[in-house]
């Protein structure tokens, strides 16, 4: 081998060397990124921080400003981190957009359309006000002229323009993250934020896809560069070219598409496509937005589009949400926002002082949020949302992540902003997100704690005032029942606003199948049993139950919640739950259900521990409903008459003769339900009797409270005894019963009747004579001392029930619902008031005593 072909193989050696540690640091580079990702993100969760900002600010660590200071990449012939980075993720980051895509469901959007598109609006039209007044003095700012740079107008405006999407814009994915965390997605407020977040966010970045499909690029000196299509600065051919790129892209939109319910046919019947179509899938996506680029647009808006429009159903949708979720997440998006991160240089600020640096941050991290919250709390307020909520919604749409730095990034490939500028637009919109969860985590837990200081009893609660009521069930079995009770509790006028909480008991096997919990119910009913996943047959059957029962007009609206944990730790989703939808009631299910003998069975160990541990930690009244199948309300019987067709079946019963009585007799027949409730004495008892006071106002509903009084003792001892122990506790039964007769039982709207008794045997006997005469008996729990001595006098030796199996049902609510009560069909509510509301009326006869100021229970 002559000299010449040695010299030609040791080039061939160093070039391949050369290549090799190239793809060595590449390596070192991501593996880096991953593992200070991870690092950060274990450190900044406890903070309430989503993940980008770990993402980010282990791609700086990387980058020019700390690694890259040590470690010289130009060596191996990579510029720097960021670019070698970004350029070995291409083609992962069209995947990573089109998953994006993917995750928003347009569908959600149809809860609350109405008010998330007002607040997206509202919080985006202040924070475009904004940006378009402070956009110059921004550009002003960070772009002085005289310093290489001359002033061009249109690179101005290009400025404004983007400043004004960049503060604009609501990362809907990181904002979906914050919510979950803080308990926020079955309330209202949460859902109300991912939809404005899912509006403002497409919006978004539709104008980016836009703005790249013939952007204006500038040199360094500011000069605008010719257009890549010659002629394309005229408006004709400016409107030609985009509407060429739209063609373009729905195309490609539309052969995706296609292809994923060719698909979706071909497998019906399965749940998952194989993982050679998954990667075919892939390919074709990657493939449609490669030759979208190849046609002068971006790849990554082209994928995202696909993935927008990609169906939600069958198992193509399944299996991409199933096998992409983890990859996407833990790997392509820590390296795409690394790749962010690790571009940005603060050491070359250049001739900008630390002060100016940080005055241009603090100055668009302010405008920012002023213009989010601002805009947000206004319309909100217009909404008659109140104002803590509101400024939690503001707080949680000015998170930034995915649009803005698209937007960013942007600007920097078109020259419209230099390196100073990536960088103050960059951490403002760090800032923003980093504000964004520890000011919405202190808004709700302040307002949840204020909740737990206020009391929430049917005692305080005027018949004509709102109630919330918030329903538990397990299954769909108990949904009729529940939903019955709640629509009962509307009565003839007053507005009511039910919660409906499906608990679903997590099972370790089925722990990936919390997603897509929000989908068109009607569509997903239309499937097959082998077309569903996870939890969602079980949703699926309490939605339709919950479907069949709303059917008729005069049913009231229902709010339906999920809520998948252990029944360990389920009290607290209902906790959460009750203050989320500020319930002054919840009601959960008797953890016995009637068998098709008609006995009380328990089919699921835990859920009576569970009643217990909500009885104990509730926030408000609870109520447990032992359920022996409730009858629903027909829609004939549940419409009443408004005044005027009333008054014309008067007269028209008049001019025919018919008589008052069978007037009497036609209304009496329209009553489906007749409800009883039981009074012996204590808080418990008057909470019964004040919710089937409401209950009475129903028109398809009569009520009548029983109460029981307890014989007068020959043994002037004796009296004595009960007079001294249970003297306030009678006072306070007396007063409650006087103005209920005042106000229902004169009226004749609730019928009244008393019974004598002088232990718990007769107690047990007039009840029996009550059985078969109702359909619900509403009792109050008691136990504990609180009914007076005369309620322990009345339900003591009640059959021998002296030793309670279930003390959660106390003794009367158990006798009701015991297998060995003869004769007794009807279902059983049990009432627990809510105990906050004993303490307020202890602190207030105290401070009429003078043991406690005034301003002190104010205060507190």
């Amino acid at each position: 081998m002559d000299s010449g072909d040695n010299a030609k193989c040791s080039a061939d050696v160093g070039e391949g060397a050369y290549y090799m540690a190239g793809v060595v640091a590449i390596n070192a580079i991501m593996a880096t990124v991953l593992l200070l990702s991870g690092l950060f993100h274990s450190l900044l969760r406890r903070l309430g921080q989503p993940s980008i900002i770990s993402h980010i600010l282990a791609g700086v660590v990387v980058g020019p400003t700390f690694l890259g200071r040590v470690i010289d990449l130009r060596a191996m012939g990579m510029e720097d981190a960021g670019t070698a980075l970004g350029d070995t993720i291409y083609y992962l980051r069209i995947i990573f957009m089109f998953f994006i895509g993917l995750e928003m469901d347009l569908r959600y959007l149809r809860h609350n359309l109405r008010r998330s598109l007002l607040l997206a609006c509202g919080g985006s039209a202040i924070s475009l006000l904004l940006a378009a007044v402070a956009g110059p003095f921004f550009y002003g700012l960070l772009h002085p002229v005289g310093q290489g740079q001359s002033f061009h107008p249109a690179k101005l405006y290009a400025s404004t323009v983007l400043f004004m999407l960049v503060l604009t814009s609501t990362a809907s994915p990181v904002l979906i993250r914050i919510v979950t965390e803080l308990k926020l997605t079955a309330s209202e407020t949460g859902q109300l934020a991912i939809g404005a977040a899912f509006a403002t966010d497409i919006a978004c970045l539709t104008t980016i896809s836009m703005m790249v499909v013939n952007p204006t690029t500038f040199a360094k000196d500011g000069t605008p560069k010719p257009p890549r299509v010659p002629g394309a600065s005229t408006p004709g051919v400016q409107l030609l070219v985009f509407l060429w790129m739209a063609l373009v892209v729905w195309v490609a939109v539309a052969v995706a598409v296609r292809a994923a319910r060719l698909l979706n046919r071909v497998k019906r019947g399965r749940r998952y496509i194989s993982k050679y179509e998954l990667c075919a899938m892939l390919l074709l996506i990657v493939g449609l937005s490669l030759l979208v680029q190849y046609l002068r647009y971006s790849a990554s808006m082209a994928a995202f589009l696909i993935g927008l429009a990609m169906p939600r159903d069958g198992p193509m949708a399944r299996t991409l949400i199933d096998r992409l979720t983890y990859p996407v997440h833990q790997i392509v998006m820590p390296l795409c926002f690394g790749a962010i991160g690790a571009r940005l240089d603060f050491a070359d600020a250049g001739r900008f002082t630390a002060t100016q640096l940080t005055a241009a941050i603090v100055f668009t991290t302010v405008l920012s949020a002023a213009g989010k919250v601002g805009g947000t709390v206004l319309v909100g307020r217009w909404l008659g949302i109140t104002a803590r909520e509101a400024l939690v919604l503001g707080f949680l749409l000015n998170v930034k992540g995915y649009s803005d730095i698209l937007a960013i990034n942007f600007g920097d490939k078109s020259g419209v902003w230099g390196d100073t500028a990536q960088v103050v637009l960059l951490v403002s919109s760090i800032l923003n997100t980093f504000m964004a969860g520890p000011a919405s985590a202190a808004i709700v837990r302040q307002q949840r704690r204020a909740f737990q200081y206020r009391s929430h009893c049917l005692q305080d609660l005027r018949v004509d005032h709102e109630l919330r009521v918030l329903v538990c069930v397990h299954g769909a079995g108990g949904v009729n029942a529940m939903l019955t009770v709640a629509e009962l509790s509307k009565g003839s006028g007053a507005p009511v606003a039910v919660y409906l909480l499906h608990l679903v008991e997590l099972m370790a096997a089925r722990k990936y199948a919390i997603t897509h919990l929000y989908k068109d119910v009607g569509a997903r009913l239309k499937l097959n049993d082998d077309d569903q996943w996870g939890y969602a047959w079980e949703m699926d059957q309490v939605a339709a139950a919950v479907h069949s029962f709303a059917t008729y007009e005069a049913a009231v609206p229902v709010r339906q919640m999920t809520a998948i944990s252990n029944l360990a730790s389920m009290d607290g989703d209902v906790r959460n739950g009750v203050e989320d939808a500020r319930a002054s009631l919840v009601i959960v299910p008797y953890h016995k259900e009637q068998r098709y003998d008609g006995r009380m069975v328990s089919r699921r160990d835990g859920r009576r521990q569970l009643n217990q541990r909500i009885l104990q930690r509730a926030p408000c009244t609870v109520g447990v409903l032992v359920e022996r199948h409730l009858p629903s309300i027909s829609v004939a019987s549940s419409t009443a008459p408004a005044e005027a067709d009333r008054h014309d079946e008067e007269q028209k019963s008049t001019a025919s003769g018919t008589s008052l009585a069978e007037e009497q007799a036609d209304q009496e027949a329209a009553v489906v339900h007749h409800v009883v409730a039981v009074f012996l004495g204590g808080p418990d008892d008057r909470e019964a009797v004040a919710y089937a006071t409401r209950l009475s106002t129903h028109p398809s509903v009569s009520v009548s409270v029983s109460r029981f009084r307890l014989n007068k003792p020959d043994d002037n001892e004796m009296q004595t005894a009960v007079d001294v122990t249970g003297d306030e506790q009678d006072q306070e039964d007396e007063e409650f019963m006087a103005e209920v007769y005042a106000g229902f039982v004169a009226p004749g709207r609730v019928s009244y009747t008393e019974t004598y008794v002088s232990n718990g045997v007769e107690t047990l006997n007039a009840l029996s004579g009550m059985a078969g005469m109702c359909s619900l008996f509403v009792v109050g729990r008691g136990g504990g001392g609180s009914g007076g001595a005369a309620w322990t006098t009345m339900t003591s030796g009640m059959g021998g029930l002296d030793d309670e199996e279930c003390p959660e049902l106390g003794p009367v609510g158990e006798l009701l619902a015991s297998d060995d009560f003869l004769g007794c069909s009807s279902s059983v509510l049990v009432l627990q008031q809510h105990k906050l509301h004993q303490k307020m009326r202890t602190w207030k006869k105290h401070s009429l005593d003078g043991c406690m100021p005034d301003h002190d229970i104010l205060n507190y």
